[in-house]
């Protein structure tokens, strides 16, 4: 690296410890990490032109506590940002917060974390601001087709149960369709969410905690509350339509609920 080059790195190195003093790092670590990041193109035009913010990226790279915790804070910012702008709803910004967040901070297989590929051409929340969106747009979309589907799943969810509940399903279906519908969509997107990807898609536990950057065990504990409010929801449901008491109600459920997995799975492998 020529003297130009040198001078370039230490003028960004000053710009960044000026921006955030509350985070230490070294020149000569920050040299080195801008350096690997722009290989053969680190001349000093190139590191001038670079934003501040790729110093930060090279300590949060680092571990840096004080580092990662301000890239952090940026990327709530952007997230909440775009949520608003998509009209995104509470839950599934918090989802795309931490999905955004594991994509930056945490490597996958031969995924690098991203912010070890930021390069500071531009700020680290214009950076950001192009994740989120696409991740926000992402699950808008995947939302949207699963309420389509939903309905399509109860129109045909009585397909391969037996003739004596078959039976039952068909003196009661207005009802049972119009509880599970109601029960369904009372669900919180990610309820919603987890149901699908364990019964639909097949995925376990670990990958479900992974594709939200939560442990394995609260996964588990989303999926179960999931599986118990969705039943609660269509007995009280038929409860109040048929003017039953709910514990009379068990074997209507049961048409619906005993074979939920069954079904999915069949009508959507």
């Amino acid at each position: 690296m020529n003297d130009a080059a040198v001078e370039a790195l230490r003028a960004l190195h000053a710009r960044a410890t000026e921006a955030h003093p509350e985070v230490p790092i070294g020149l000569d670590r920050a040299a080195t990490g801008v350096a690997s990041r722009l290989g053969d193109a680190a001349t000093a035009s190139a590191i001038a032109a670079l934003h501040h913010d790729v110093v930060l990226a090279v300590a949060a790279s680092d571990g840096d506590v004080k580092a990662v915790a301000a890239l952090d804070a940026l990327c709530d910012l952007e997230v909440t940002f775009a949520a608003g702008r998509l009209r995104a709803t509470p839950t599934q910004a918090d989802d795309v917060r931490a999905e955004v967040r594991r994509l930056l901070f945490t490597a996958d297989g031969q995924r690098p974390a991203a912010i070890a590929t930021y390069t500071g051409r531009g700020d680290f929340r214009g950076y950001v601001r192009v994740i989120a969106a696409r991740a926000l747009a992402r699950r808008k979309q995947r939302d949207q087709r699963e309420e389509t589907l939903d309905g399509e799943v109860i129109d045909r969810l009585g397909a391969s149960i037996d003739p004596e509940v078959a039976m039952l399903r068909e003196r009661y279906r207005p009802d049972v369709d119009a509880a599970f519908r109601a029960a369904l969509g009372a669900l919180s997107d990610r309820a919603r969410a987890v149901l699908r990807y364990s019964l639909v898609d097949g995925w376990s536990i670990d990958k479900i905690g992974a594709s939200y950057g939560v442990h394995r065990a609260t996964a588990a504990r989303w999926l179960e509350a999931a599986r118990d409010e969705l039943g609660r929801g269509i007995r009280a449901r038929l409860a109040e339509r048929l003017s039953l008491a709910e514990s009379q109600v068990d074997s209507i459920v049961a048409l619906v609920t005993s074979r939920i997995e069954v079904s999915l799975d069949k009508l959507l492998a």
